[in-house]
């Protein structure tokens, strides 16, 4: 049967991809807005200069009083005219500000807004764009640039040259996103088109054509650049298409790392977990397999391991043992209990039962007694608090000590080293990669999900590895005994054949029965099976302290003892060129901006 900490952290592993969204949203309190499509056409003009036409599709959540464009004109000679018009649902021209700071002109347009869906658009003139070169014409010119703070869900610009011209003619590259495409249509217009630009992302355009189509402009230079130009272009869009590549291979090792992660903590369960088969199989064990303590026995139970009902179990066995009795002492309206040591030699006694022994009675008790009560304000109050909780966690240790001599586990970490391998070795082919990229000079944002989804589930497998704790022939053998012993407990009224023991005996398998979490309905049924043989509960060192009445268990008293530590710790927690798509280089060409609200 798998064990439950193996499908606790192989369903850790499938968790595995975070999704990480960008907003489209700007938020300024309690409203935003959404730029969900920005439409232009721009016509370069004989003399260099070019006519745009800019469309904004906003959605605004909230009250604004405007939108805000930000346009750069370095590259250019400035402005000829701008003017603002509302263009949906309503046709009107609005007012706005203008205000320069450095190649930067940025335009406040009013218009009250809420709630709503609503198109604007803007017109304008710039002049001297375009620089006439001996070889050729070139425009150079970025629309949105690492100002925009706005992201836009799509953007779509037509360029359009004032004369015919063939495809054989334009040479035309684009800046910008990885994915984004620039065309050259049938009619000789030039398309730039972009899906969800993100907020500070370029969009540039670089258009070469005949210098016959400008022969009007003044921004000459003389020389040869047509060339140099192609050259250069040519070199960032070697440098996009290795992007691109990287690109590829980093998303697809993405799946395939969480895929071989898995397999990776599957075959660390086959290899190294998987528990080995019993030499004997049975269905029921009427004796004590073997002498361990209670806590002991806990330990090699239960995968939660030591806990507080195996410091009762403990204290009942030790009662058994005549360290101690119990009385039943009343307190006002409210039974107490107190545990009185009568043996004083503990030298014979395992180290966590002696350390048991002076915590509560030394520490918290008078020496000679302790009562529940004395010991649940010892544990909650605040100068005694961390003493009593340090006190439990090496009674822990102490048991965990006791446990190793057993030889139920195996002490190998295979599994940890293994993992911790396989992990890094994973980590250093991204590394080199990245270095591999950083030569090469392309961007390896990319890498970051990869790198999360290799940590993420990296970590599960070394955790998992870590919490290899494979049984022994000797830890499983006794482990299926001790289950069968359990499974007796449970239906031993049922045995017809089966001689009830003496008290004393019950006494010792009872305390057992307290750490395999049994006890309750084990006194239920000795309860009657004894009362029938005539044999009373008041013969017993801790038995008839256990019972009630109706001969249950006393659940006043373990309710009682498990509330002083569970509130115990509870306490001390709380204090606590001829179309394609884009290239990652430019941004030497003029212009460059952004949008936005306010």
């Amino acid at each position: 049967m798998v064990k439950i900490k193996a499908k606790l952290v192989i369903g850790f592993i499938l968790i595995v991809i975070m999704l990480f969204s960008f907003t489209t949203f700007t938020v300024c309190a309690d409203r935003s807005f959404e730029i969900t499509d920005y439409q232009a056409h721009v016509k370069i003009l004989e003399d260099g200069d070019i006519l745009v036409n800019e469309i904004f599709e906003y959605n605004f959540d909230g009250d604004f009083n405007g939108i805000i464009r930000t346009i750069g004109i370095k590259g250019s000679d400035g402005f000829k005219y701008f003017k603002a018009s509302e263009y949906f649902p309503e046709d009107k021209e609005l007012d706005y500000t203008k205000s320069l700071k450095g190649d930067m002109v940025t335009y406040k347009i009013y218009d009250k807004l809420s709630n709503e869906r609503k198109l604007f658009l803007l017109e304008y003139q710039l002049k001297n764009v375009v620089t006439l070169y001996n070889d050729t014409a070139e425009f150079y010119w970025k629309f949105f640039d690492e100002s925009n703070t706005s992201p836009i869900r799509h953007v779509k610009i037509e360029l359009e040259l004032s004369g015919e011209v063939s495809k054989e003619e334009l040479k035309v590259f684009g800046h910008g996103p990885l994915d984004g495409e620039v065309s050259i249509q049938e009619d000789g217009k030039i398309v730039y088109e972009v899906y969800r630009l993100s907020s500070r992302e370029m969009v540039e355009a670089r258009i070469l054509f005949p210098t016959s189509l400008v022969p009007n402009s003044s921004k000459i230079i003389n020389e040869n650049k047509f060339a140099e130009i192609m050259k250069e272009e040519l070199g960032w869009a070697k440098k996009a298409d290795r992007e691109r590549s990287f690109n590829i291979i980093g998303l697809l090792m993405i799946p395939l790392v969480v895929l071989f992660n898995i397999f990776l903590a599957i075959r660390l369960y086959f290899k190294y977990d998987k528990e080995l088969k019993p030499e004997v199989e049975m269905d029921y064990y009427r004796e004590l397999p073997q002498d361990i303590t209670p806590a002991v026995l806990s330990k090699l139970m239960s995968i939660q391991g030591v806990g507080n009902k195996d410091i009762m179990a403990t204290l009942m066995d030790l009662v058994r043992k005549k360290y101690f009795k119990i009385e039943e002492i009343q307190t006002g309206r409210k039974k107490d209990y107190k545990f009185i040591l009568i043996e004083s030699d503990i030298s014979n006694l395992k180290k966590h039962e002696s350390y048991l022994i002076h915590w509560l009675f030394y520490s918290v008790g008078n020496g000679e007694s302790v009562t529940l009560k004395e010991i649940k304000t010892y544990a909650k109050a605040s100068r005694t608090q961390s003493s009593f909780v340090h006190n439990y966690n090496s009674w822990v240790k102490k048991v965990g000590q006791e446990f190793k001599k057993f030889s139920y586990f195996g002490q190998s970490k295979e599994g940890l080293k293994t993992s911790v391998k396989v992990i890094l070795i994973e980590f250093a082919v991204i590394f080199l990669l990245l270095a591999l990229g950083a030569l090469l000079r392309v961007q390896w944002f990319i890498f970051i999900p990869l790198l999360f989804a290799t940590g993420f589930t990296g970590f599960g497998v070394i955790i998992y590895g870590a919490l290899i704790r494979k049984k022994t022939q000797l830890g499983i053998n006794e482990y299926t005994k001790w289950r069968a012993f359990k499974r007796f407990l449970l239906h031993f009224s049922n045995m017809k054949d089966y001689e009830i023991p003496s008290i004393a005996v019950w006494e010792h398998y009872l305390v057992y029965a307290i750490s395999l979490g049994v006890a309750e309905k084990v006194i239920s049924k000795l309860k009657l099976i004894l009362s029938d043989q005539k044999m009373s509960l008041r013969n017993s060192t801790y038995l008839y302290c256990m019972t009630d009445r109706s001969g249950r268990l006393n659940n006043s008293m373990f309710r009682s003892f498990d509330r002083v530590f569970s509130s115990a710790f509870a306490s001390a927690g709380s204090s606590t060129g001829s179309g394609g798509g884009f290239s990652s280089g430019g941004g030497g060409g003029g212009g460059g901006g952004g949008a936005g609200a306010f």
